[in-house]
C-alpha cells in the first residue's frame, strides 16, 4: 500500500485496485470448490445406484421338470402335462435369466446414471429389461437398449429349466442359436460394466 502511496496514488484507488486483484482468485477458488462438491456428489450417488446386489428371484418353471417335448408338474399328486408349445414366454422369464447370467452387475453410466438396458429378440416376441436395484422386464423392445439377445423359446426354457442357467446360456450362445448385438459405442458399455457379462458369455 505505501509504495502505491509513493507513486502517488491515493489510498481509495490503491484499495480499489487491490480488490480488483484478488476477484480472479476469489473466483477460481470458487470454481473450484463448487467443482470438488460437485464430484463427491457424483461420486457418493453413483456408488448407492452401482451397489447392486444378486436378486433373490423365484424360477417361472419351478416345480416343473421336461419329459422330452413337454414339461410335467413334479408334484406327486399332479399328473397335469403342458407342451413346450404351450408355454408363454412371460418377462418373468427374461428377468430371472438375466439375475442368473449375472446382468445385475451391471452398473449406471457414471456420468449420465443411465440404467443398462438389454433386449431380447425371442422367435416373433420382444422384450426389454432395465437393471438397477432390480431387473424390470417389459414386452417389447426399447430403442435405447445397449444390447439385445437374438434367441429362441426352446434355450430360454432349457437355460431357466437348468441348474446352471448361465452354463446353458452360454452353450447356446458358443453353438451359434443365440446371438449378441451390440447396440451402442464401446464407450459406453464398458463405463455400464458389459465387457465382464459379455467376456462371460463367450
Amino acid at each position: 500500500m505505501k509504495g502505491f502511496q509513493k507513486r502517488g496514488y491515493k489510498l481509495e484507488y490503491a484499495d480499489a485496485l487491490l480488490k480488483k486483484a484478488q476477484k480472479p482468485k476469489k473466483i477460481m477458488l470458487t470454481f473450484l470448490f463448487v467443482i470438488i462438491v460437485l464430484i463427491a456428489a457424483s461420486a457418493f450417488s453413483y456408488s448407492f445406484l452401482s451397489s447392486n446386489q444378486k436378486m433373490d428371484l423365484s424360477n417361472p418353471l419351478s416345480g416343473f421338470s421336461i419329459t422330452g417335448n413337454a414339461i410335467s408338474p413334479g408334484a406327486q399328486n399332479s399328473q397335469q402335462e403342458i407342451t413346450l408349445a404351450e408355454i408363454q414366454i412371460t418377462p418373468d422369464f427374461i428377468s430371472y435369466l438375466l439375475n442368473e447370467i449375472g446382468a445385475w452387475k451391471l452398473t449406471p453410466n457414471p456420468l449420465t446414471f443411465e440404467k443398462p438396458i438389454i433386449n431380447f429378440k425371442i422367435e416373433d416376441k420382444t422384450f426389454h429389461s432395465i437393471i438397477g436395484k432390480e431387473i424390470i422386464t417389459l414386452e417389447g423392445s426399447n430403442n435405447k437398449a445397449d444390447l439385445q439377445f437374438d434367441t429362441n423359446k426352446k434355450d430360454i426354457i432349457n437355460a431357466i429349466q437348468s441348474d446352471t442357467p448361465d452354463v446353458v446360456f452360454k452353450e447356446s450362445i458358443v453353438a451359434g442359436n443365440t446371438k449378441i448385438q451390440m447396440l451402442t459405442s464401446e464407450a459406453e458399455l464398458f463405463s455400464k460394466g458389459y465387457l465382464a457379462l459379455y467376456n462371460s458369455l463367450k
